[in-house]
């Protein structure tokens, strides 16, 4: 409760200031408290009238807190734990202090307002905010509005000697013991935590508001309590790099709503919180979250490594150029419709092709109105035109949006769709990566995926007696298969156990595990079977004796059924699942990619060569005058032609001739792996990048040289 003082300095806000302490089970430093997502077992307070300079008694509430503490917090703080056994729950410790605090104003005879007012920002942004979150309970209004001693302090003194030449140097971390110490104050502690912080603050407020100092509590700290999704920012928009964090291992299925609630007391820029996607559009974990000032950043980065759930969160600093990067969109189409009313945003996935805006409304049906009728759906194309079977839908508020997520996995028309929240920042993302607004380069200029065989995880298996690969026109044979779903640190051993039987039917080096554009596992893998029969076998359900849904570790992996060209297009961005393919954006379904396949012969028992995804290459010199990279399972070697003749048919051979030529090169793979630095064409790069550029080589983009795969 305040009164109206309309910003004048030369008026008190309110008439009465709360001051108040909050203690936690863990770091109680003023700069740190909350750091350590402690709970609260403590709340302290004491009035004082600002117009009378006059004190009110002490008043503490012990909390029980949710877990036990460390006995040297017991034995620092002199709190037993028969006290706090008997002390109420956080949500009923908050109560019983509003009616106290409120009883106590009764008591003045005369209405008043009141402002708390505590040492720094941590008691109530830090600690008060997140435990309400924490124990999903809510705070009186009275707490989003607080002064700051710290700053109050540095504001009064900086004042009173400004013209002064020996002029204080203050900090705002000060800490209450320095406060006194410049204003030649003495306490004495009585030893009982808590009580003691407010006597300190109660004689360093009483010293300010006397005549010698007569300063004003003018301007208040302000929590906003709800945060605004949209609209978001522009691409011209300014933005500070000391105001950005980004957050790290977020639950895939965490709206902005969730992220703001996770930074709870610290104060979001309007639409502040874009969550990253990855290249196939969709969550990666993270977000950019904007925040109203750099003083709440640095709180923010406090927070590293709470919780949001089960799950810990990691924070750390990010710029404004990587949050305009995710935030702020190109696509006018989404500019329109996010700037329509409407606070609750969710995506839809897995749409018939056919689906209108109409069938959508009427999916919602009455009781789940969509904001704006037909109007308020937003239908995701690819740059041709073609729909992608995803669609934006506006609701009014939250509320209507998270109602709308009680229809996951419904039917529409013949499909069931997935419903998840969304934000205004995914809108921009998804229909800007789709080349809605024409400014976005063709998404199949880069692959999404790349599929690596990495040294050490291809099995030699030996093909059964009599059994040869199955031989068809490039990439049309589906005699591959799919793993999705396998746990990220899975190693190839672990897909020959999972397979069974049918490992003896894998085809030697030719388990493909896929990473993402990070160069991290992305839990999918790609295996060449023998023949088509023994990859059909692979799909059935693990409960028909096939290996779909088996489990692998702790979790189930679905198998499908494809060929070497569905592989591709799930590296340039499709999709695949066990309806087919879909090809990414700007690729016809008949595009094909052609193969190159190396044509040196192999010896019976030795690894089976992997084939290059990429244009047939074209050498500006014959290969007999060119350098050649041989890539083989044990590392990299670089013979010079002169070397090294072309006519070596067994890898034990050609390992022979290179490590005895004097211009020749062996570095291993660990060697890659610690950028050790390659010939003055390649810098140092890590392995994934360094096979990638070898593959350049072989598409002739440097005409000089080529590869051979081993």
């Amino acid at each position: 409760m305040t009164k109206e003082n309309n910003g004048d300095p030369k008026q008190q806000y309110c008439d009465i200031l709360v001051l108040l302490f909050c203690g936690t089970t863990g770091l109680n430093n003023s700069n740190l408290l909350g750091s350590d997502e402690s709970d609260v077992v403590i709340i302290a307070w004491q009035l004082i009238d600002v117009n009378v300079n006059k004190t009110g008694d002490i008043h503490y509430i012990y909390v029980k807190p949710s877990v036990e503490r460390s006995q040297d917090h017991a034995e620092t703080t002199g709190i037993t734990d028969e006290l706090l056994e008997e002390a109420p729950p956080f949500s009923e410790a908050i109560k019983q202090f509003e009616q106290t605090l409120r009883y106590e104003l009764n008591d003045q005879k005369r209405t008043c307002s009141f402002t708390l007012c505590t040492d720094g920002q941590c008691h109530v942004r830090q600690v008060l905010m997140p435990t309400a979150v924490r124990n999903e309970s809510l705070l009186p209004e009275f707490f989003y509005s607080f002064f700051d001693l710290k700053k109050e302090f540095q504001k009064c003194i900086n004042r009173k000697t400004s013209n002064d030449a020996d002029k204080p140097d203050i900090q705002s971390s000060t800490s209450v013991e320095n406060m006194l110490d410049l204003l030649k104050v003495e306490i004495d502690d009585l030893g009982t935590f808590g009580v003691d912080q407010v006597r300190k603050m109660s004689s360093i407020v009483q010293v300010l508001l006397s005549d010698e100092y007569s300063h004003v509590f003018s301007v208040p700290e302000r929590i906003i309590g709800n945060f605004v999704t949209k609209p978001g920012c522009n691409t011209n928009e300014l933005v500070s790099d000391e105001t950005v964090v980004r957050a790290r291992g977020l639950p895939w299925q965490a709206s902005d709503h969730d992220v703001a609630r996770f930074f709870k007391g610290l104060n979001i820029a309007r639409g502040g919180v874009a969550l990253v996607l990855n290249n196939q559009g969709r969550r990666n974990g993270e977000a950019l979250v904007r925040f109203a000032s750099e003083d709440e950043r640095e709180l923010a980065l406090l927070r590293h490594k709470h919780h949001m759930g089960n799950r810990y969160i990691e924070v750390y600093r990010a710029t404004g150029d990587e949050f305009l990067k995710v935030a702020a969109g190109t696509s006018s189409e989404a500019s329109d419709f996010l700037s329509k009313k409407g606070d609750g945003i969710v995506r839809i996935r897995g749409l018939p092709f056919t689906a209108t805006s109409q069938d959508i409304t009427t999916f919602f049906g009455e009781d789940i109105p969509v904001a704006h009728g037909e109007e308020g759906v937003l239908f995701v194309k690819y740059s041709d035109g073609k729909f992608t079977g995803d669609a934006f839908v506006l609701f009014e508020n939250e509320h209507t949006a998270a109602k709308a997520l009680t229809k996951h996995k419904e039917t529409l028309g013949t499909r069931y769709v997935e419903i998840f929240k969304s934000t205004a920042a995914e809108v921009q993302q998804v229909l800007t990566r789709y080349n809605i607004s024409g400014n976005v380069q063709n998404m199949t200029s880069k692959p999404l995926y790349q599929v690596f065989n990495f040294p050490g995880q291809s099995v030699p298996l030996s093909a059964p007696g009599g059994l040869t690969v199955q031989q068809a026109a490039p990439g049309a044979l589906r005699n591959y298969i799919r793993l999705r779903g396998m746990p990220y640190v899975a190693k190839a051993a672990d897909i020959t156990q999972f397979l069974g039987q049918l490992a003896t039917e894998v085809v030697p080096n030719n388990i493909h595990f896929v990473v993402n554009a990070q160069g991290r596992p992305s839990g999918d893998a790609f295996v060449q079977m023998i023949t088509v029969d023994s990859a059909s076998k692979a799909c059935l359900d693990v409960s028909k004796g096939g290996c779909h849904k088996k489990h692998m570790g702790t979790r189930y992996v679905e198998v499908f059924q494809c060929s070497y060209d569905d592989m591709q297009i799930v590296m340039m961005g499709g999709t695949l699942n066990r309806n087919g393919t879909i090809p990414p954006p700007g690729m016809l379904e008949q595009q094909r990619i052609p193969v190159q396949t190396p044509t040196l012969p192999q010896p019976p028992g030795q690894l089976q060569f992997t084939t290059i995804p990429t244009q047939p290459a074209t050498l500006s010199t014959p290969p007999s005058a060119a350098p050649q990279y041989y890539i083989t399972p044990q590392g990299v070697y670089l013979v010079q032609p002169a070397a090294l003749g072309h006519h070596a048919q067994h890898i034990d051979l050609m390992q022979q001739q290179a490590t005895a030529a004097p211009t020749a090169r062996f570095l291993s793979y660990p060697q890659l792996v610690q950028n050790v630095q390659m010939p003055t064409l390649l810098p140092p790069q890590p392995l994934q990048q360094m096979q990638t550029e070898v593959v350049k080589f072989a598409c002739g983009d440097y005409p000089t040289m080529s590869a051979s795969i081993y």
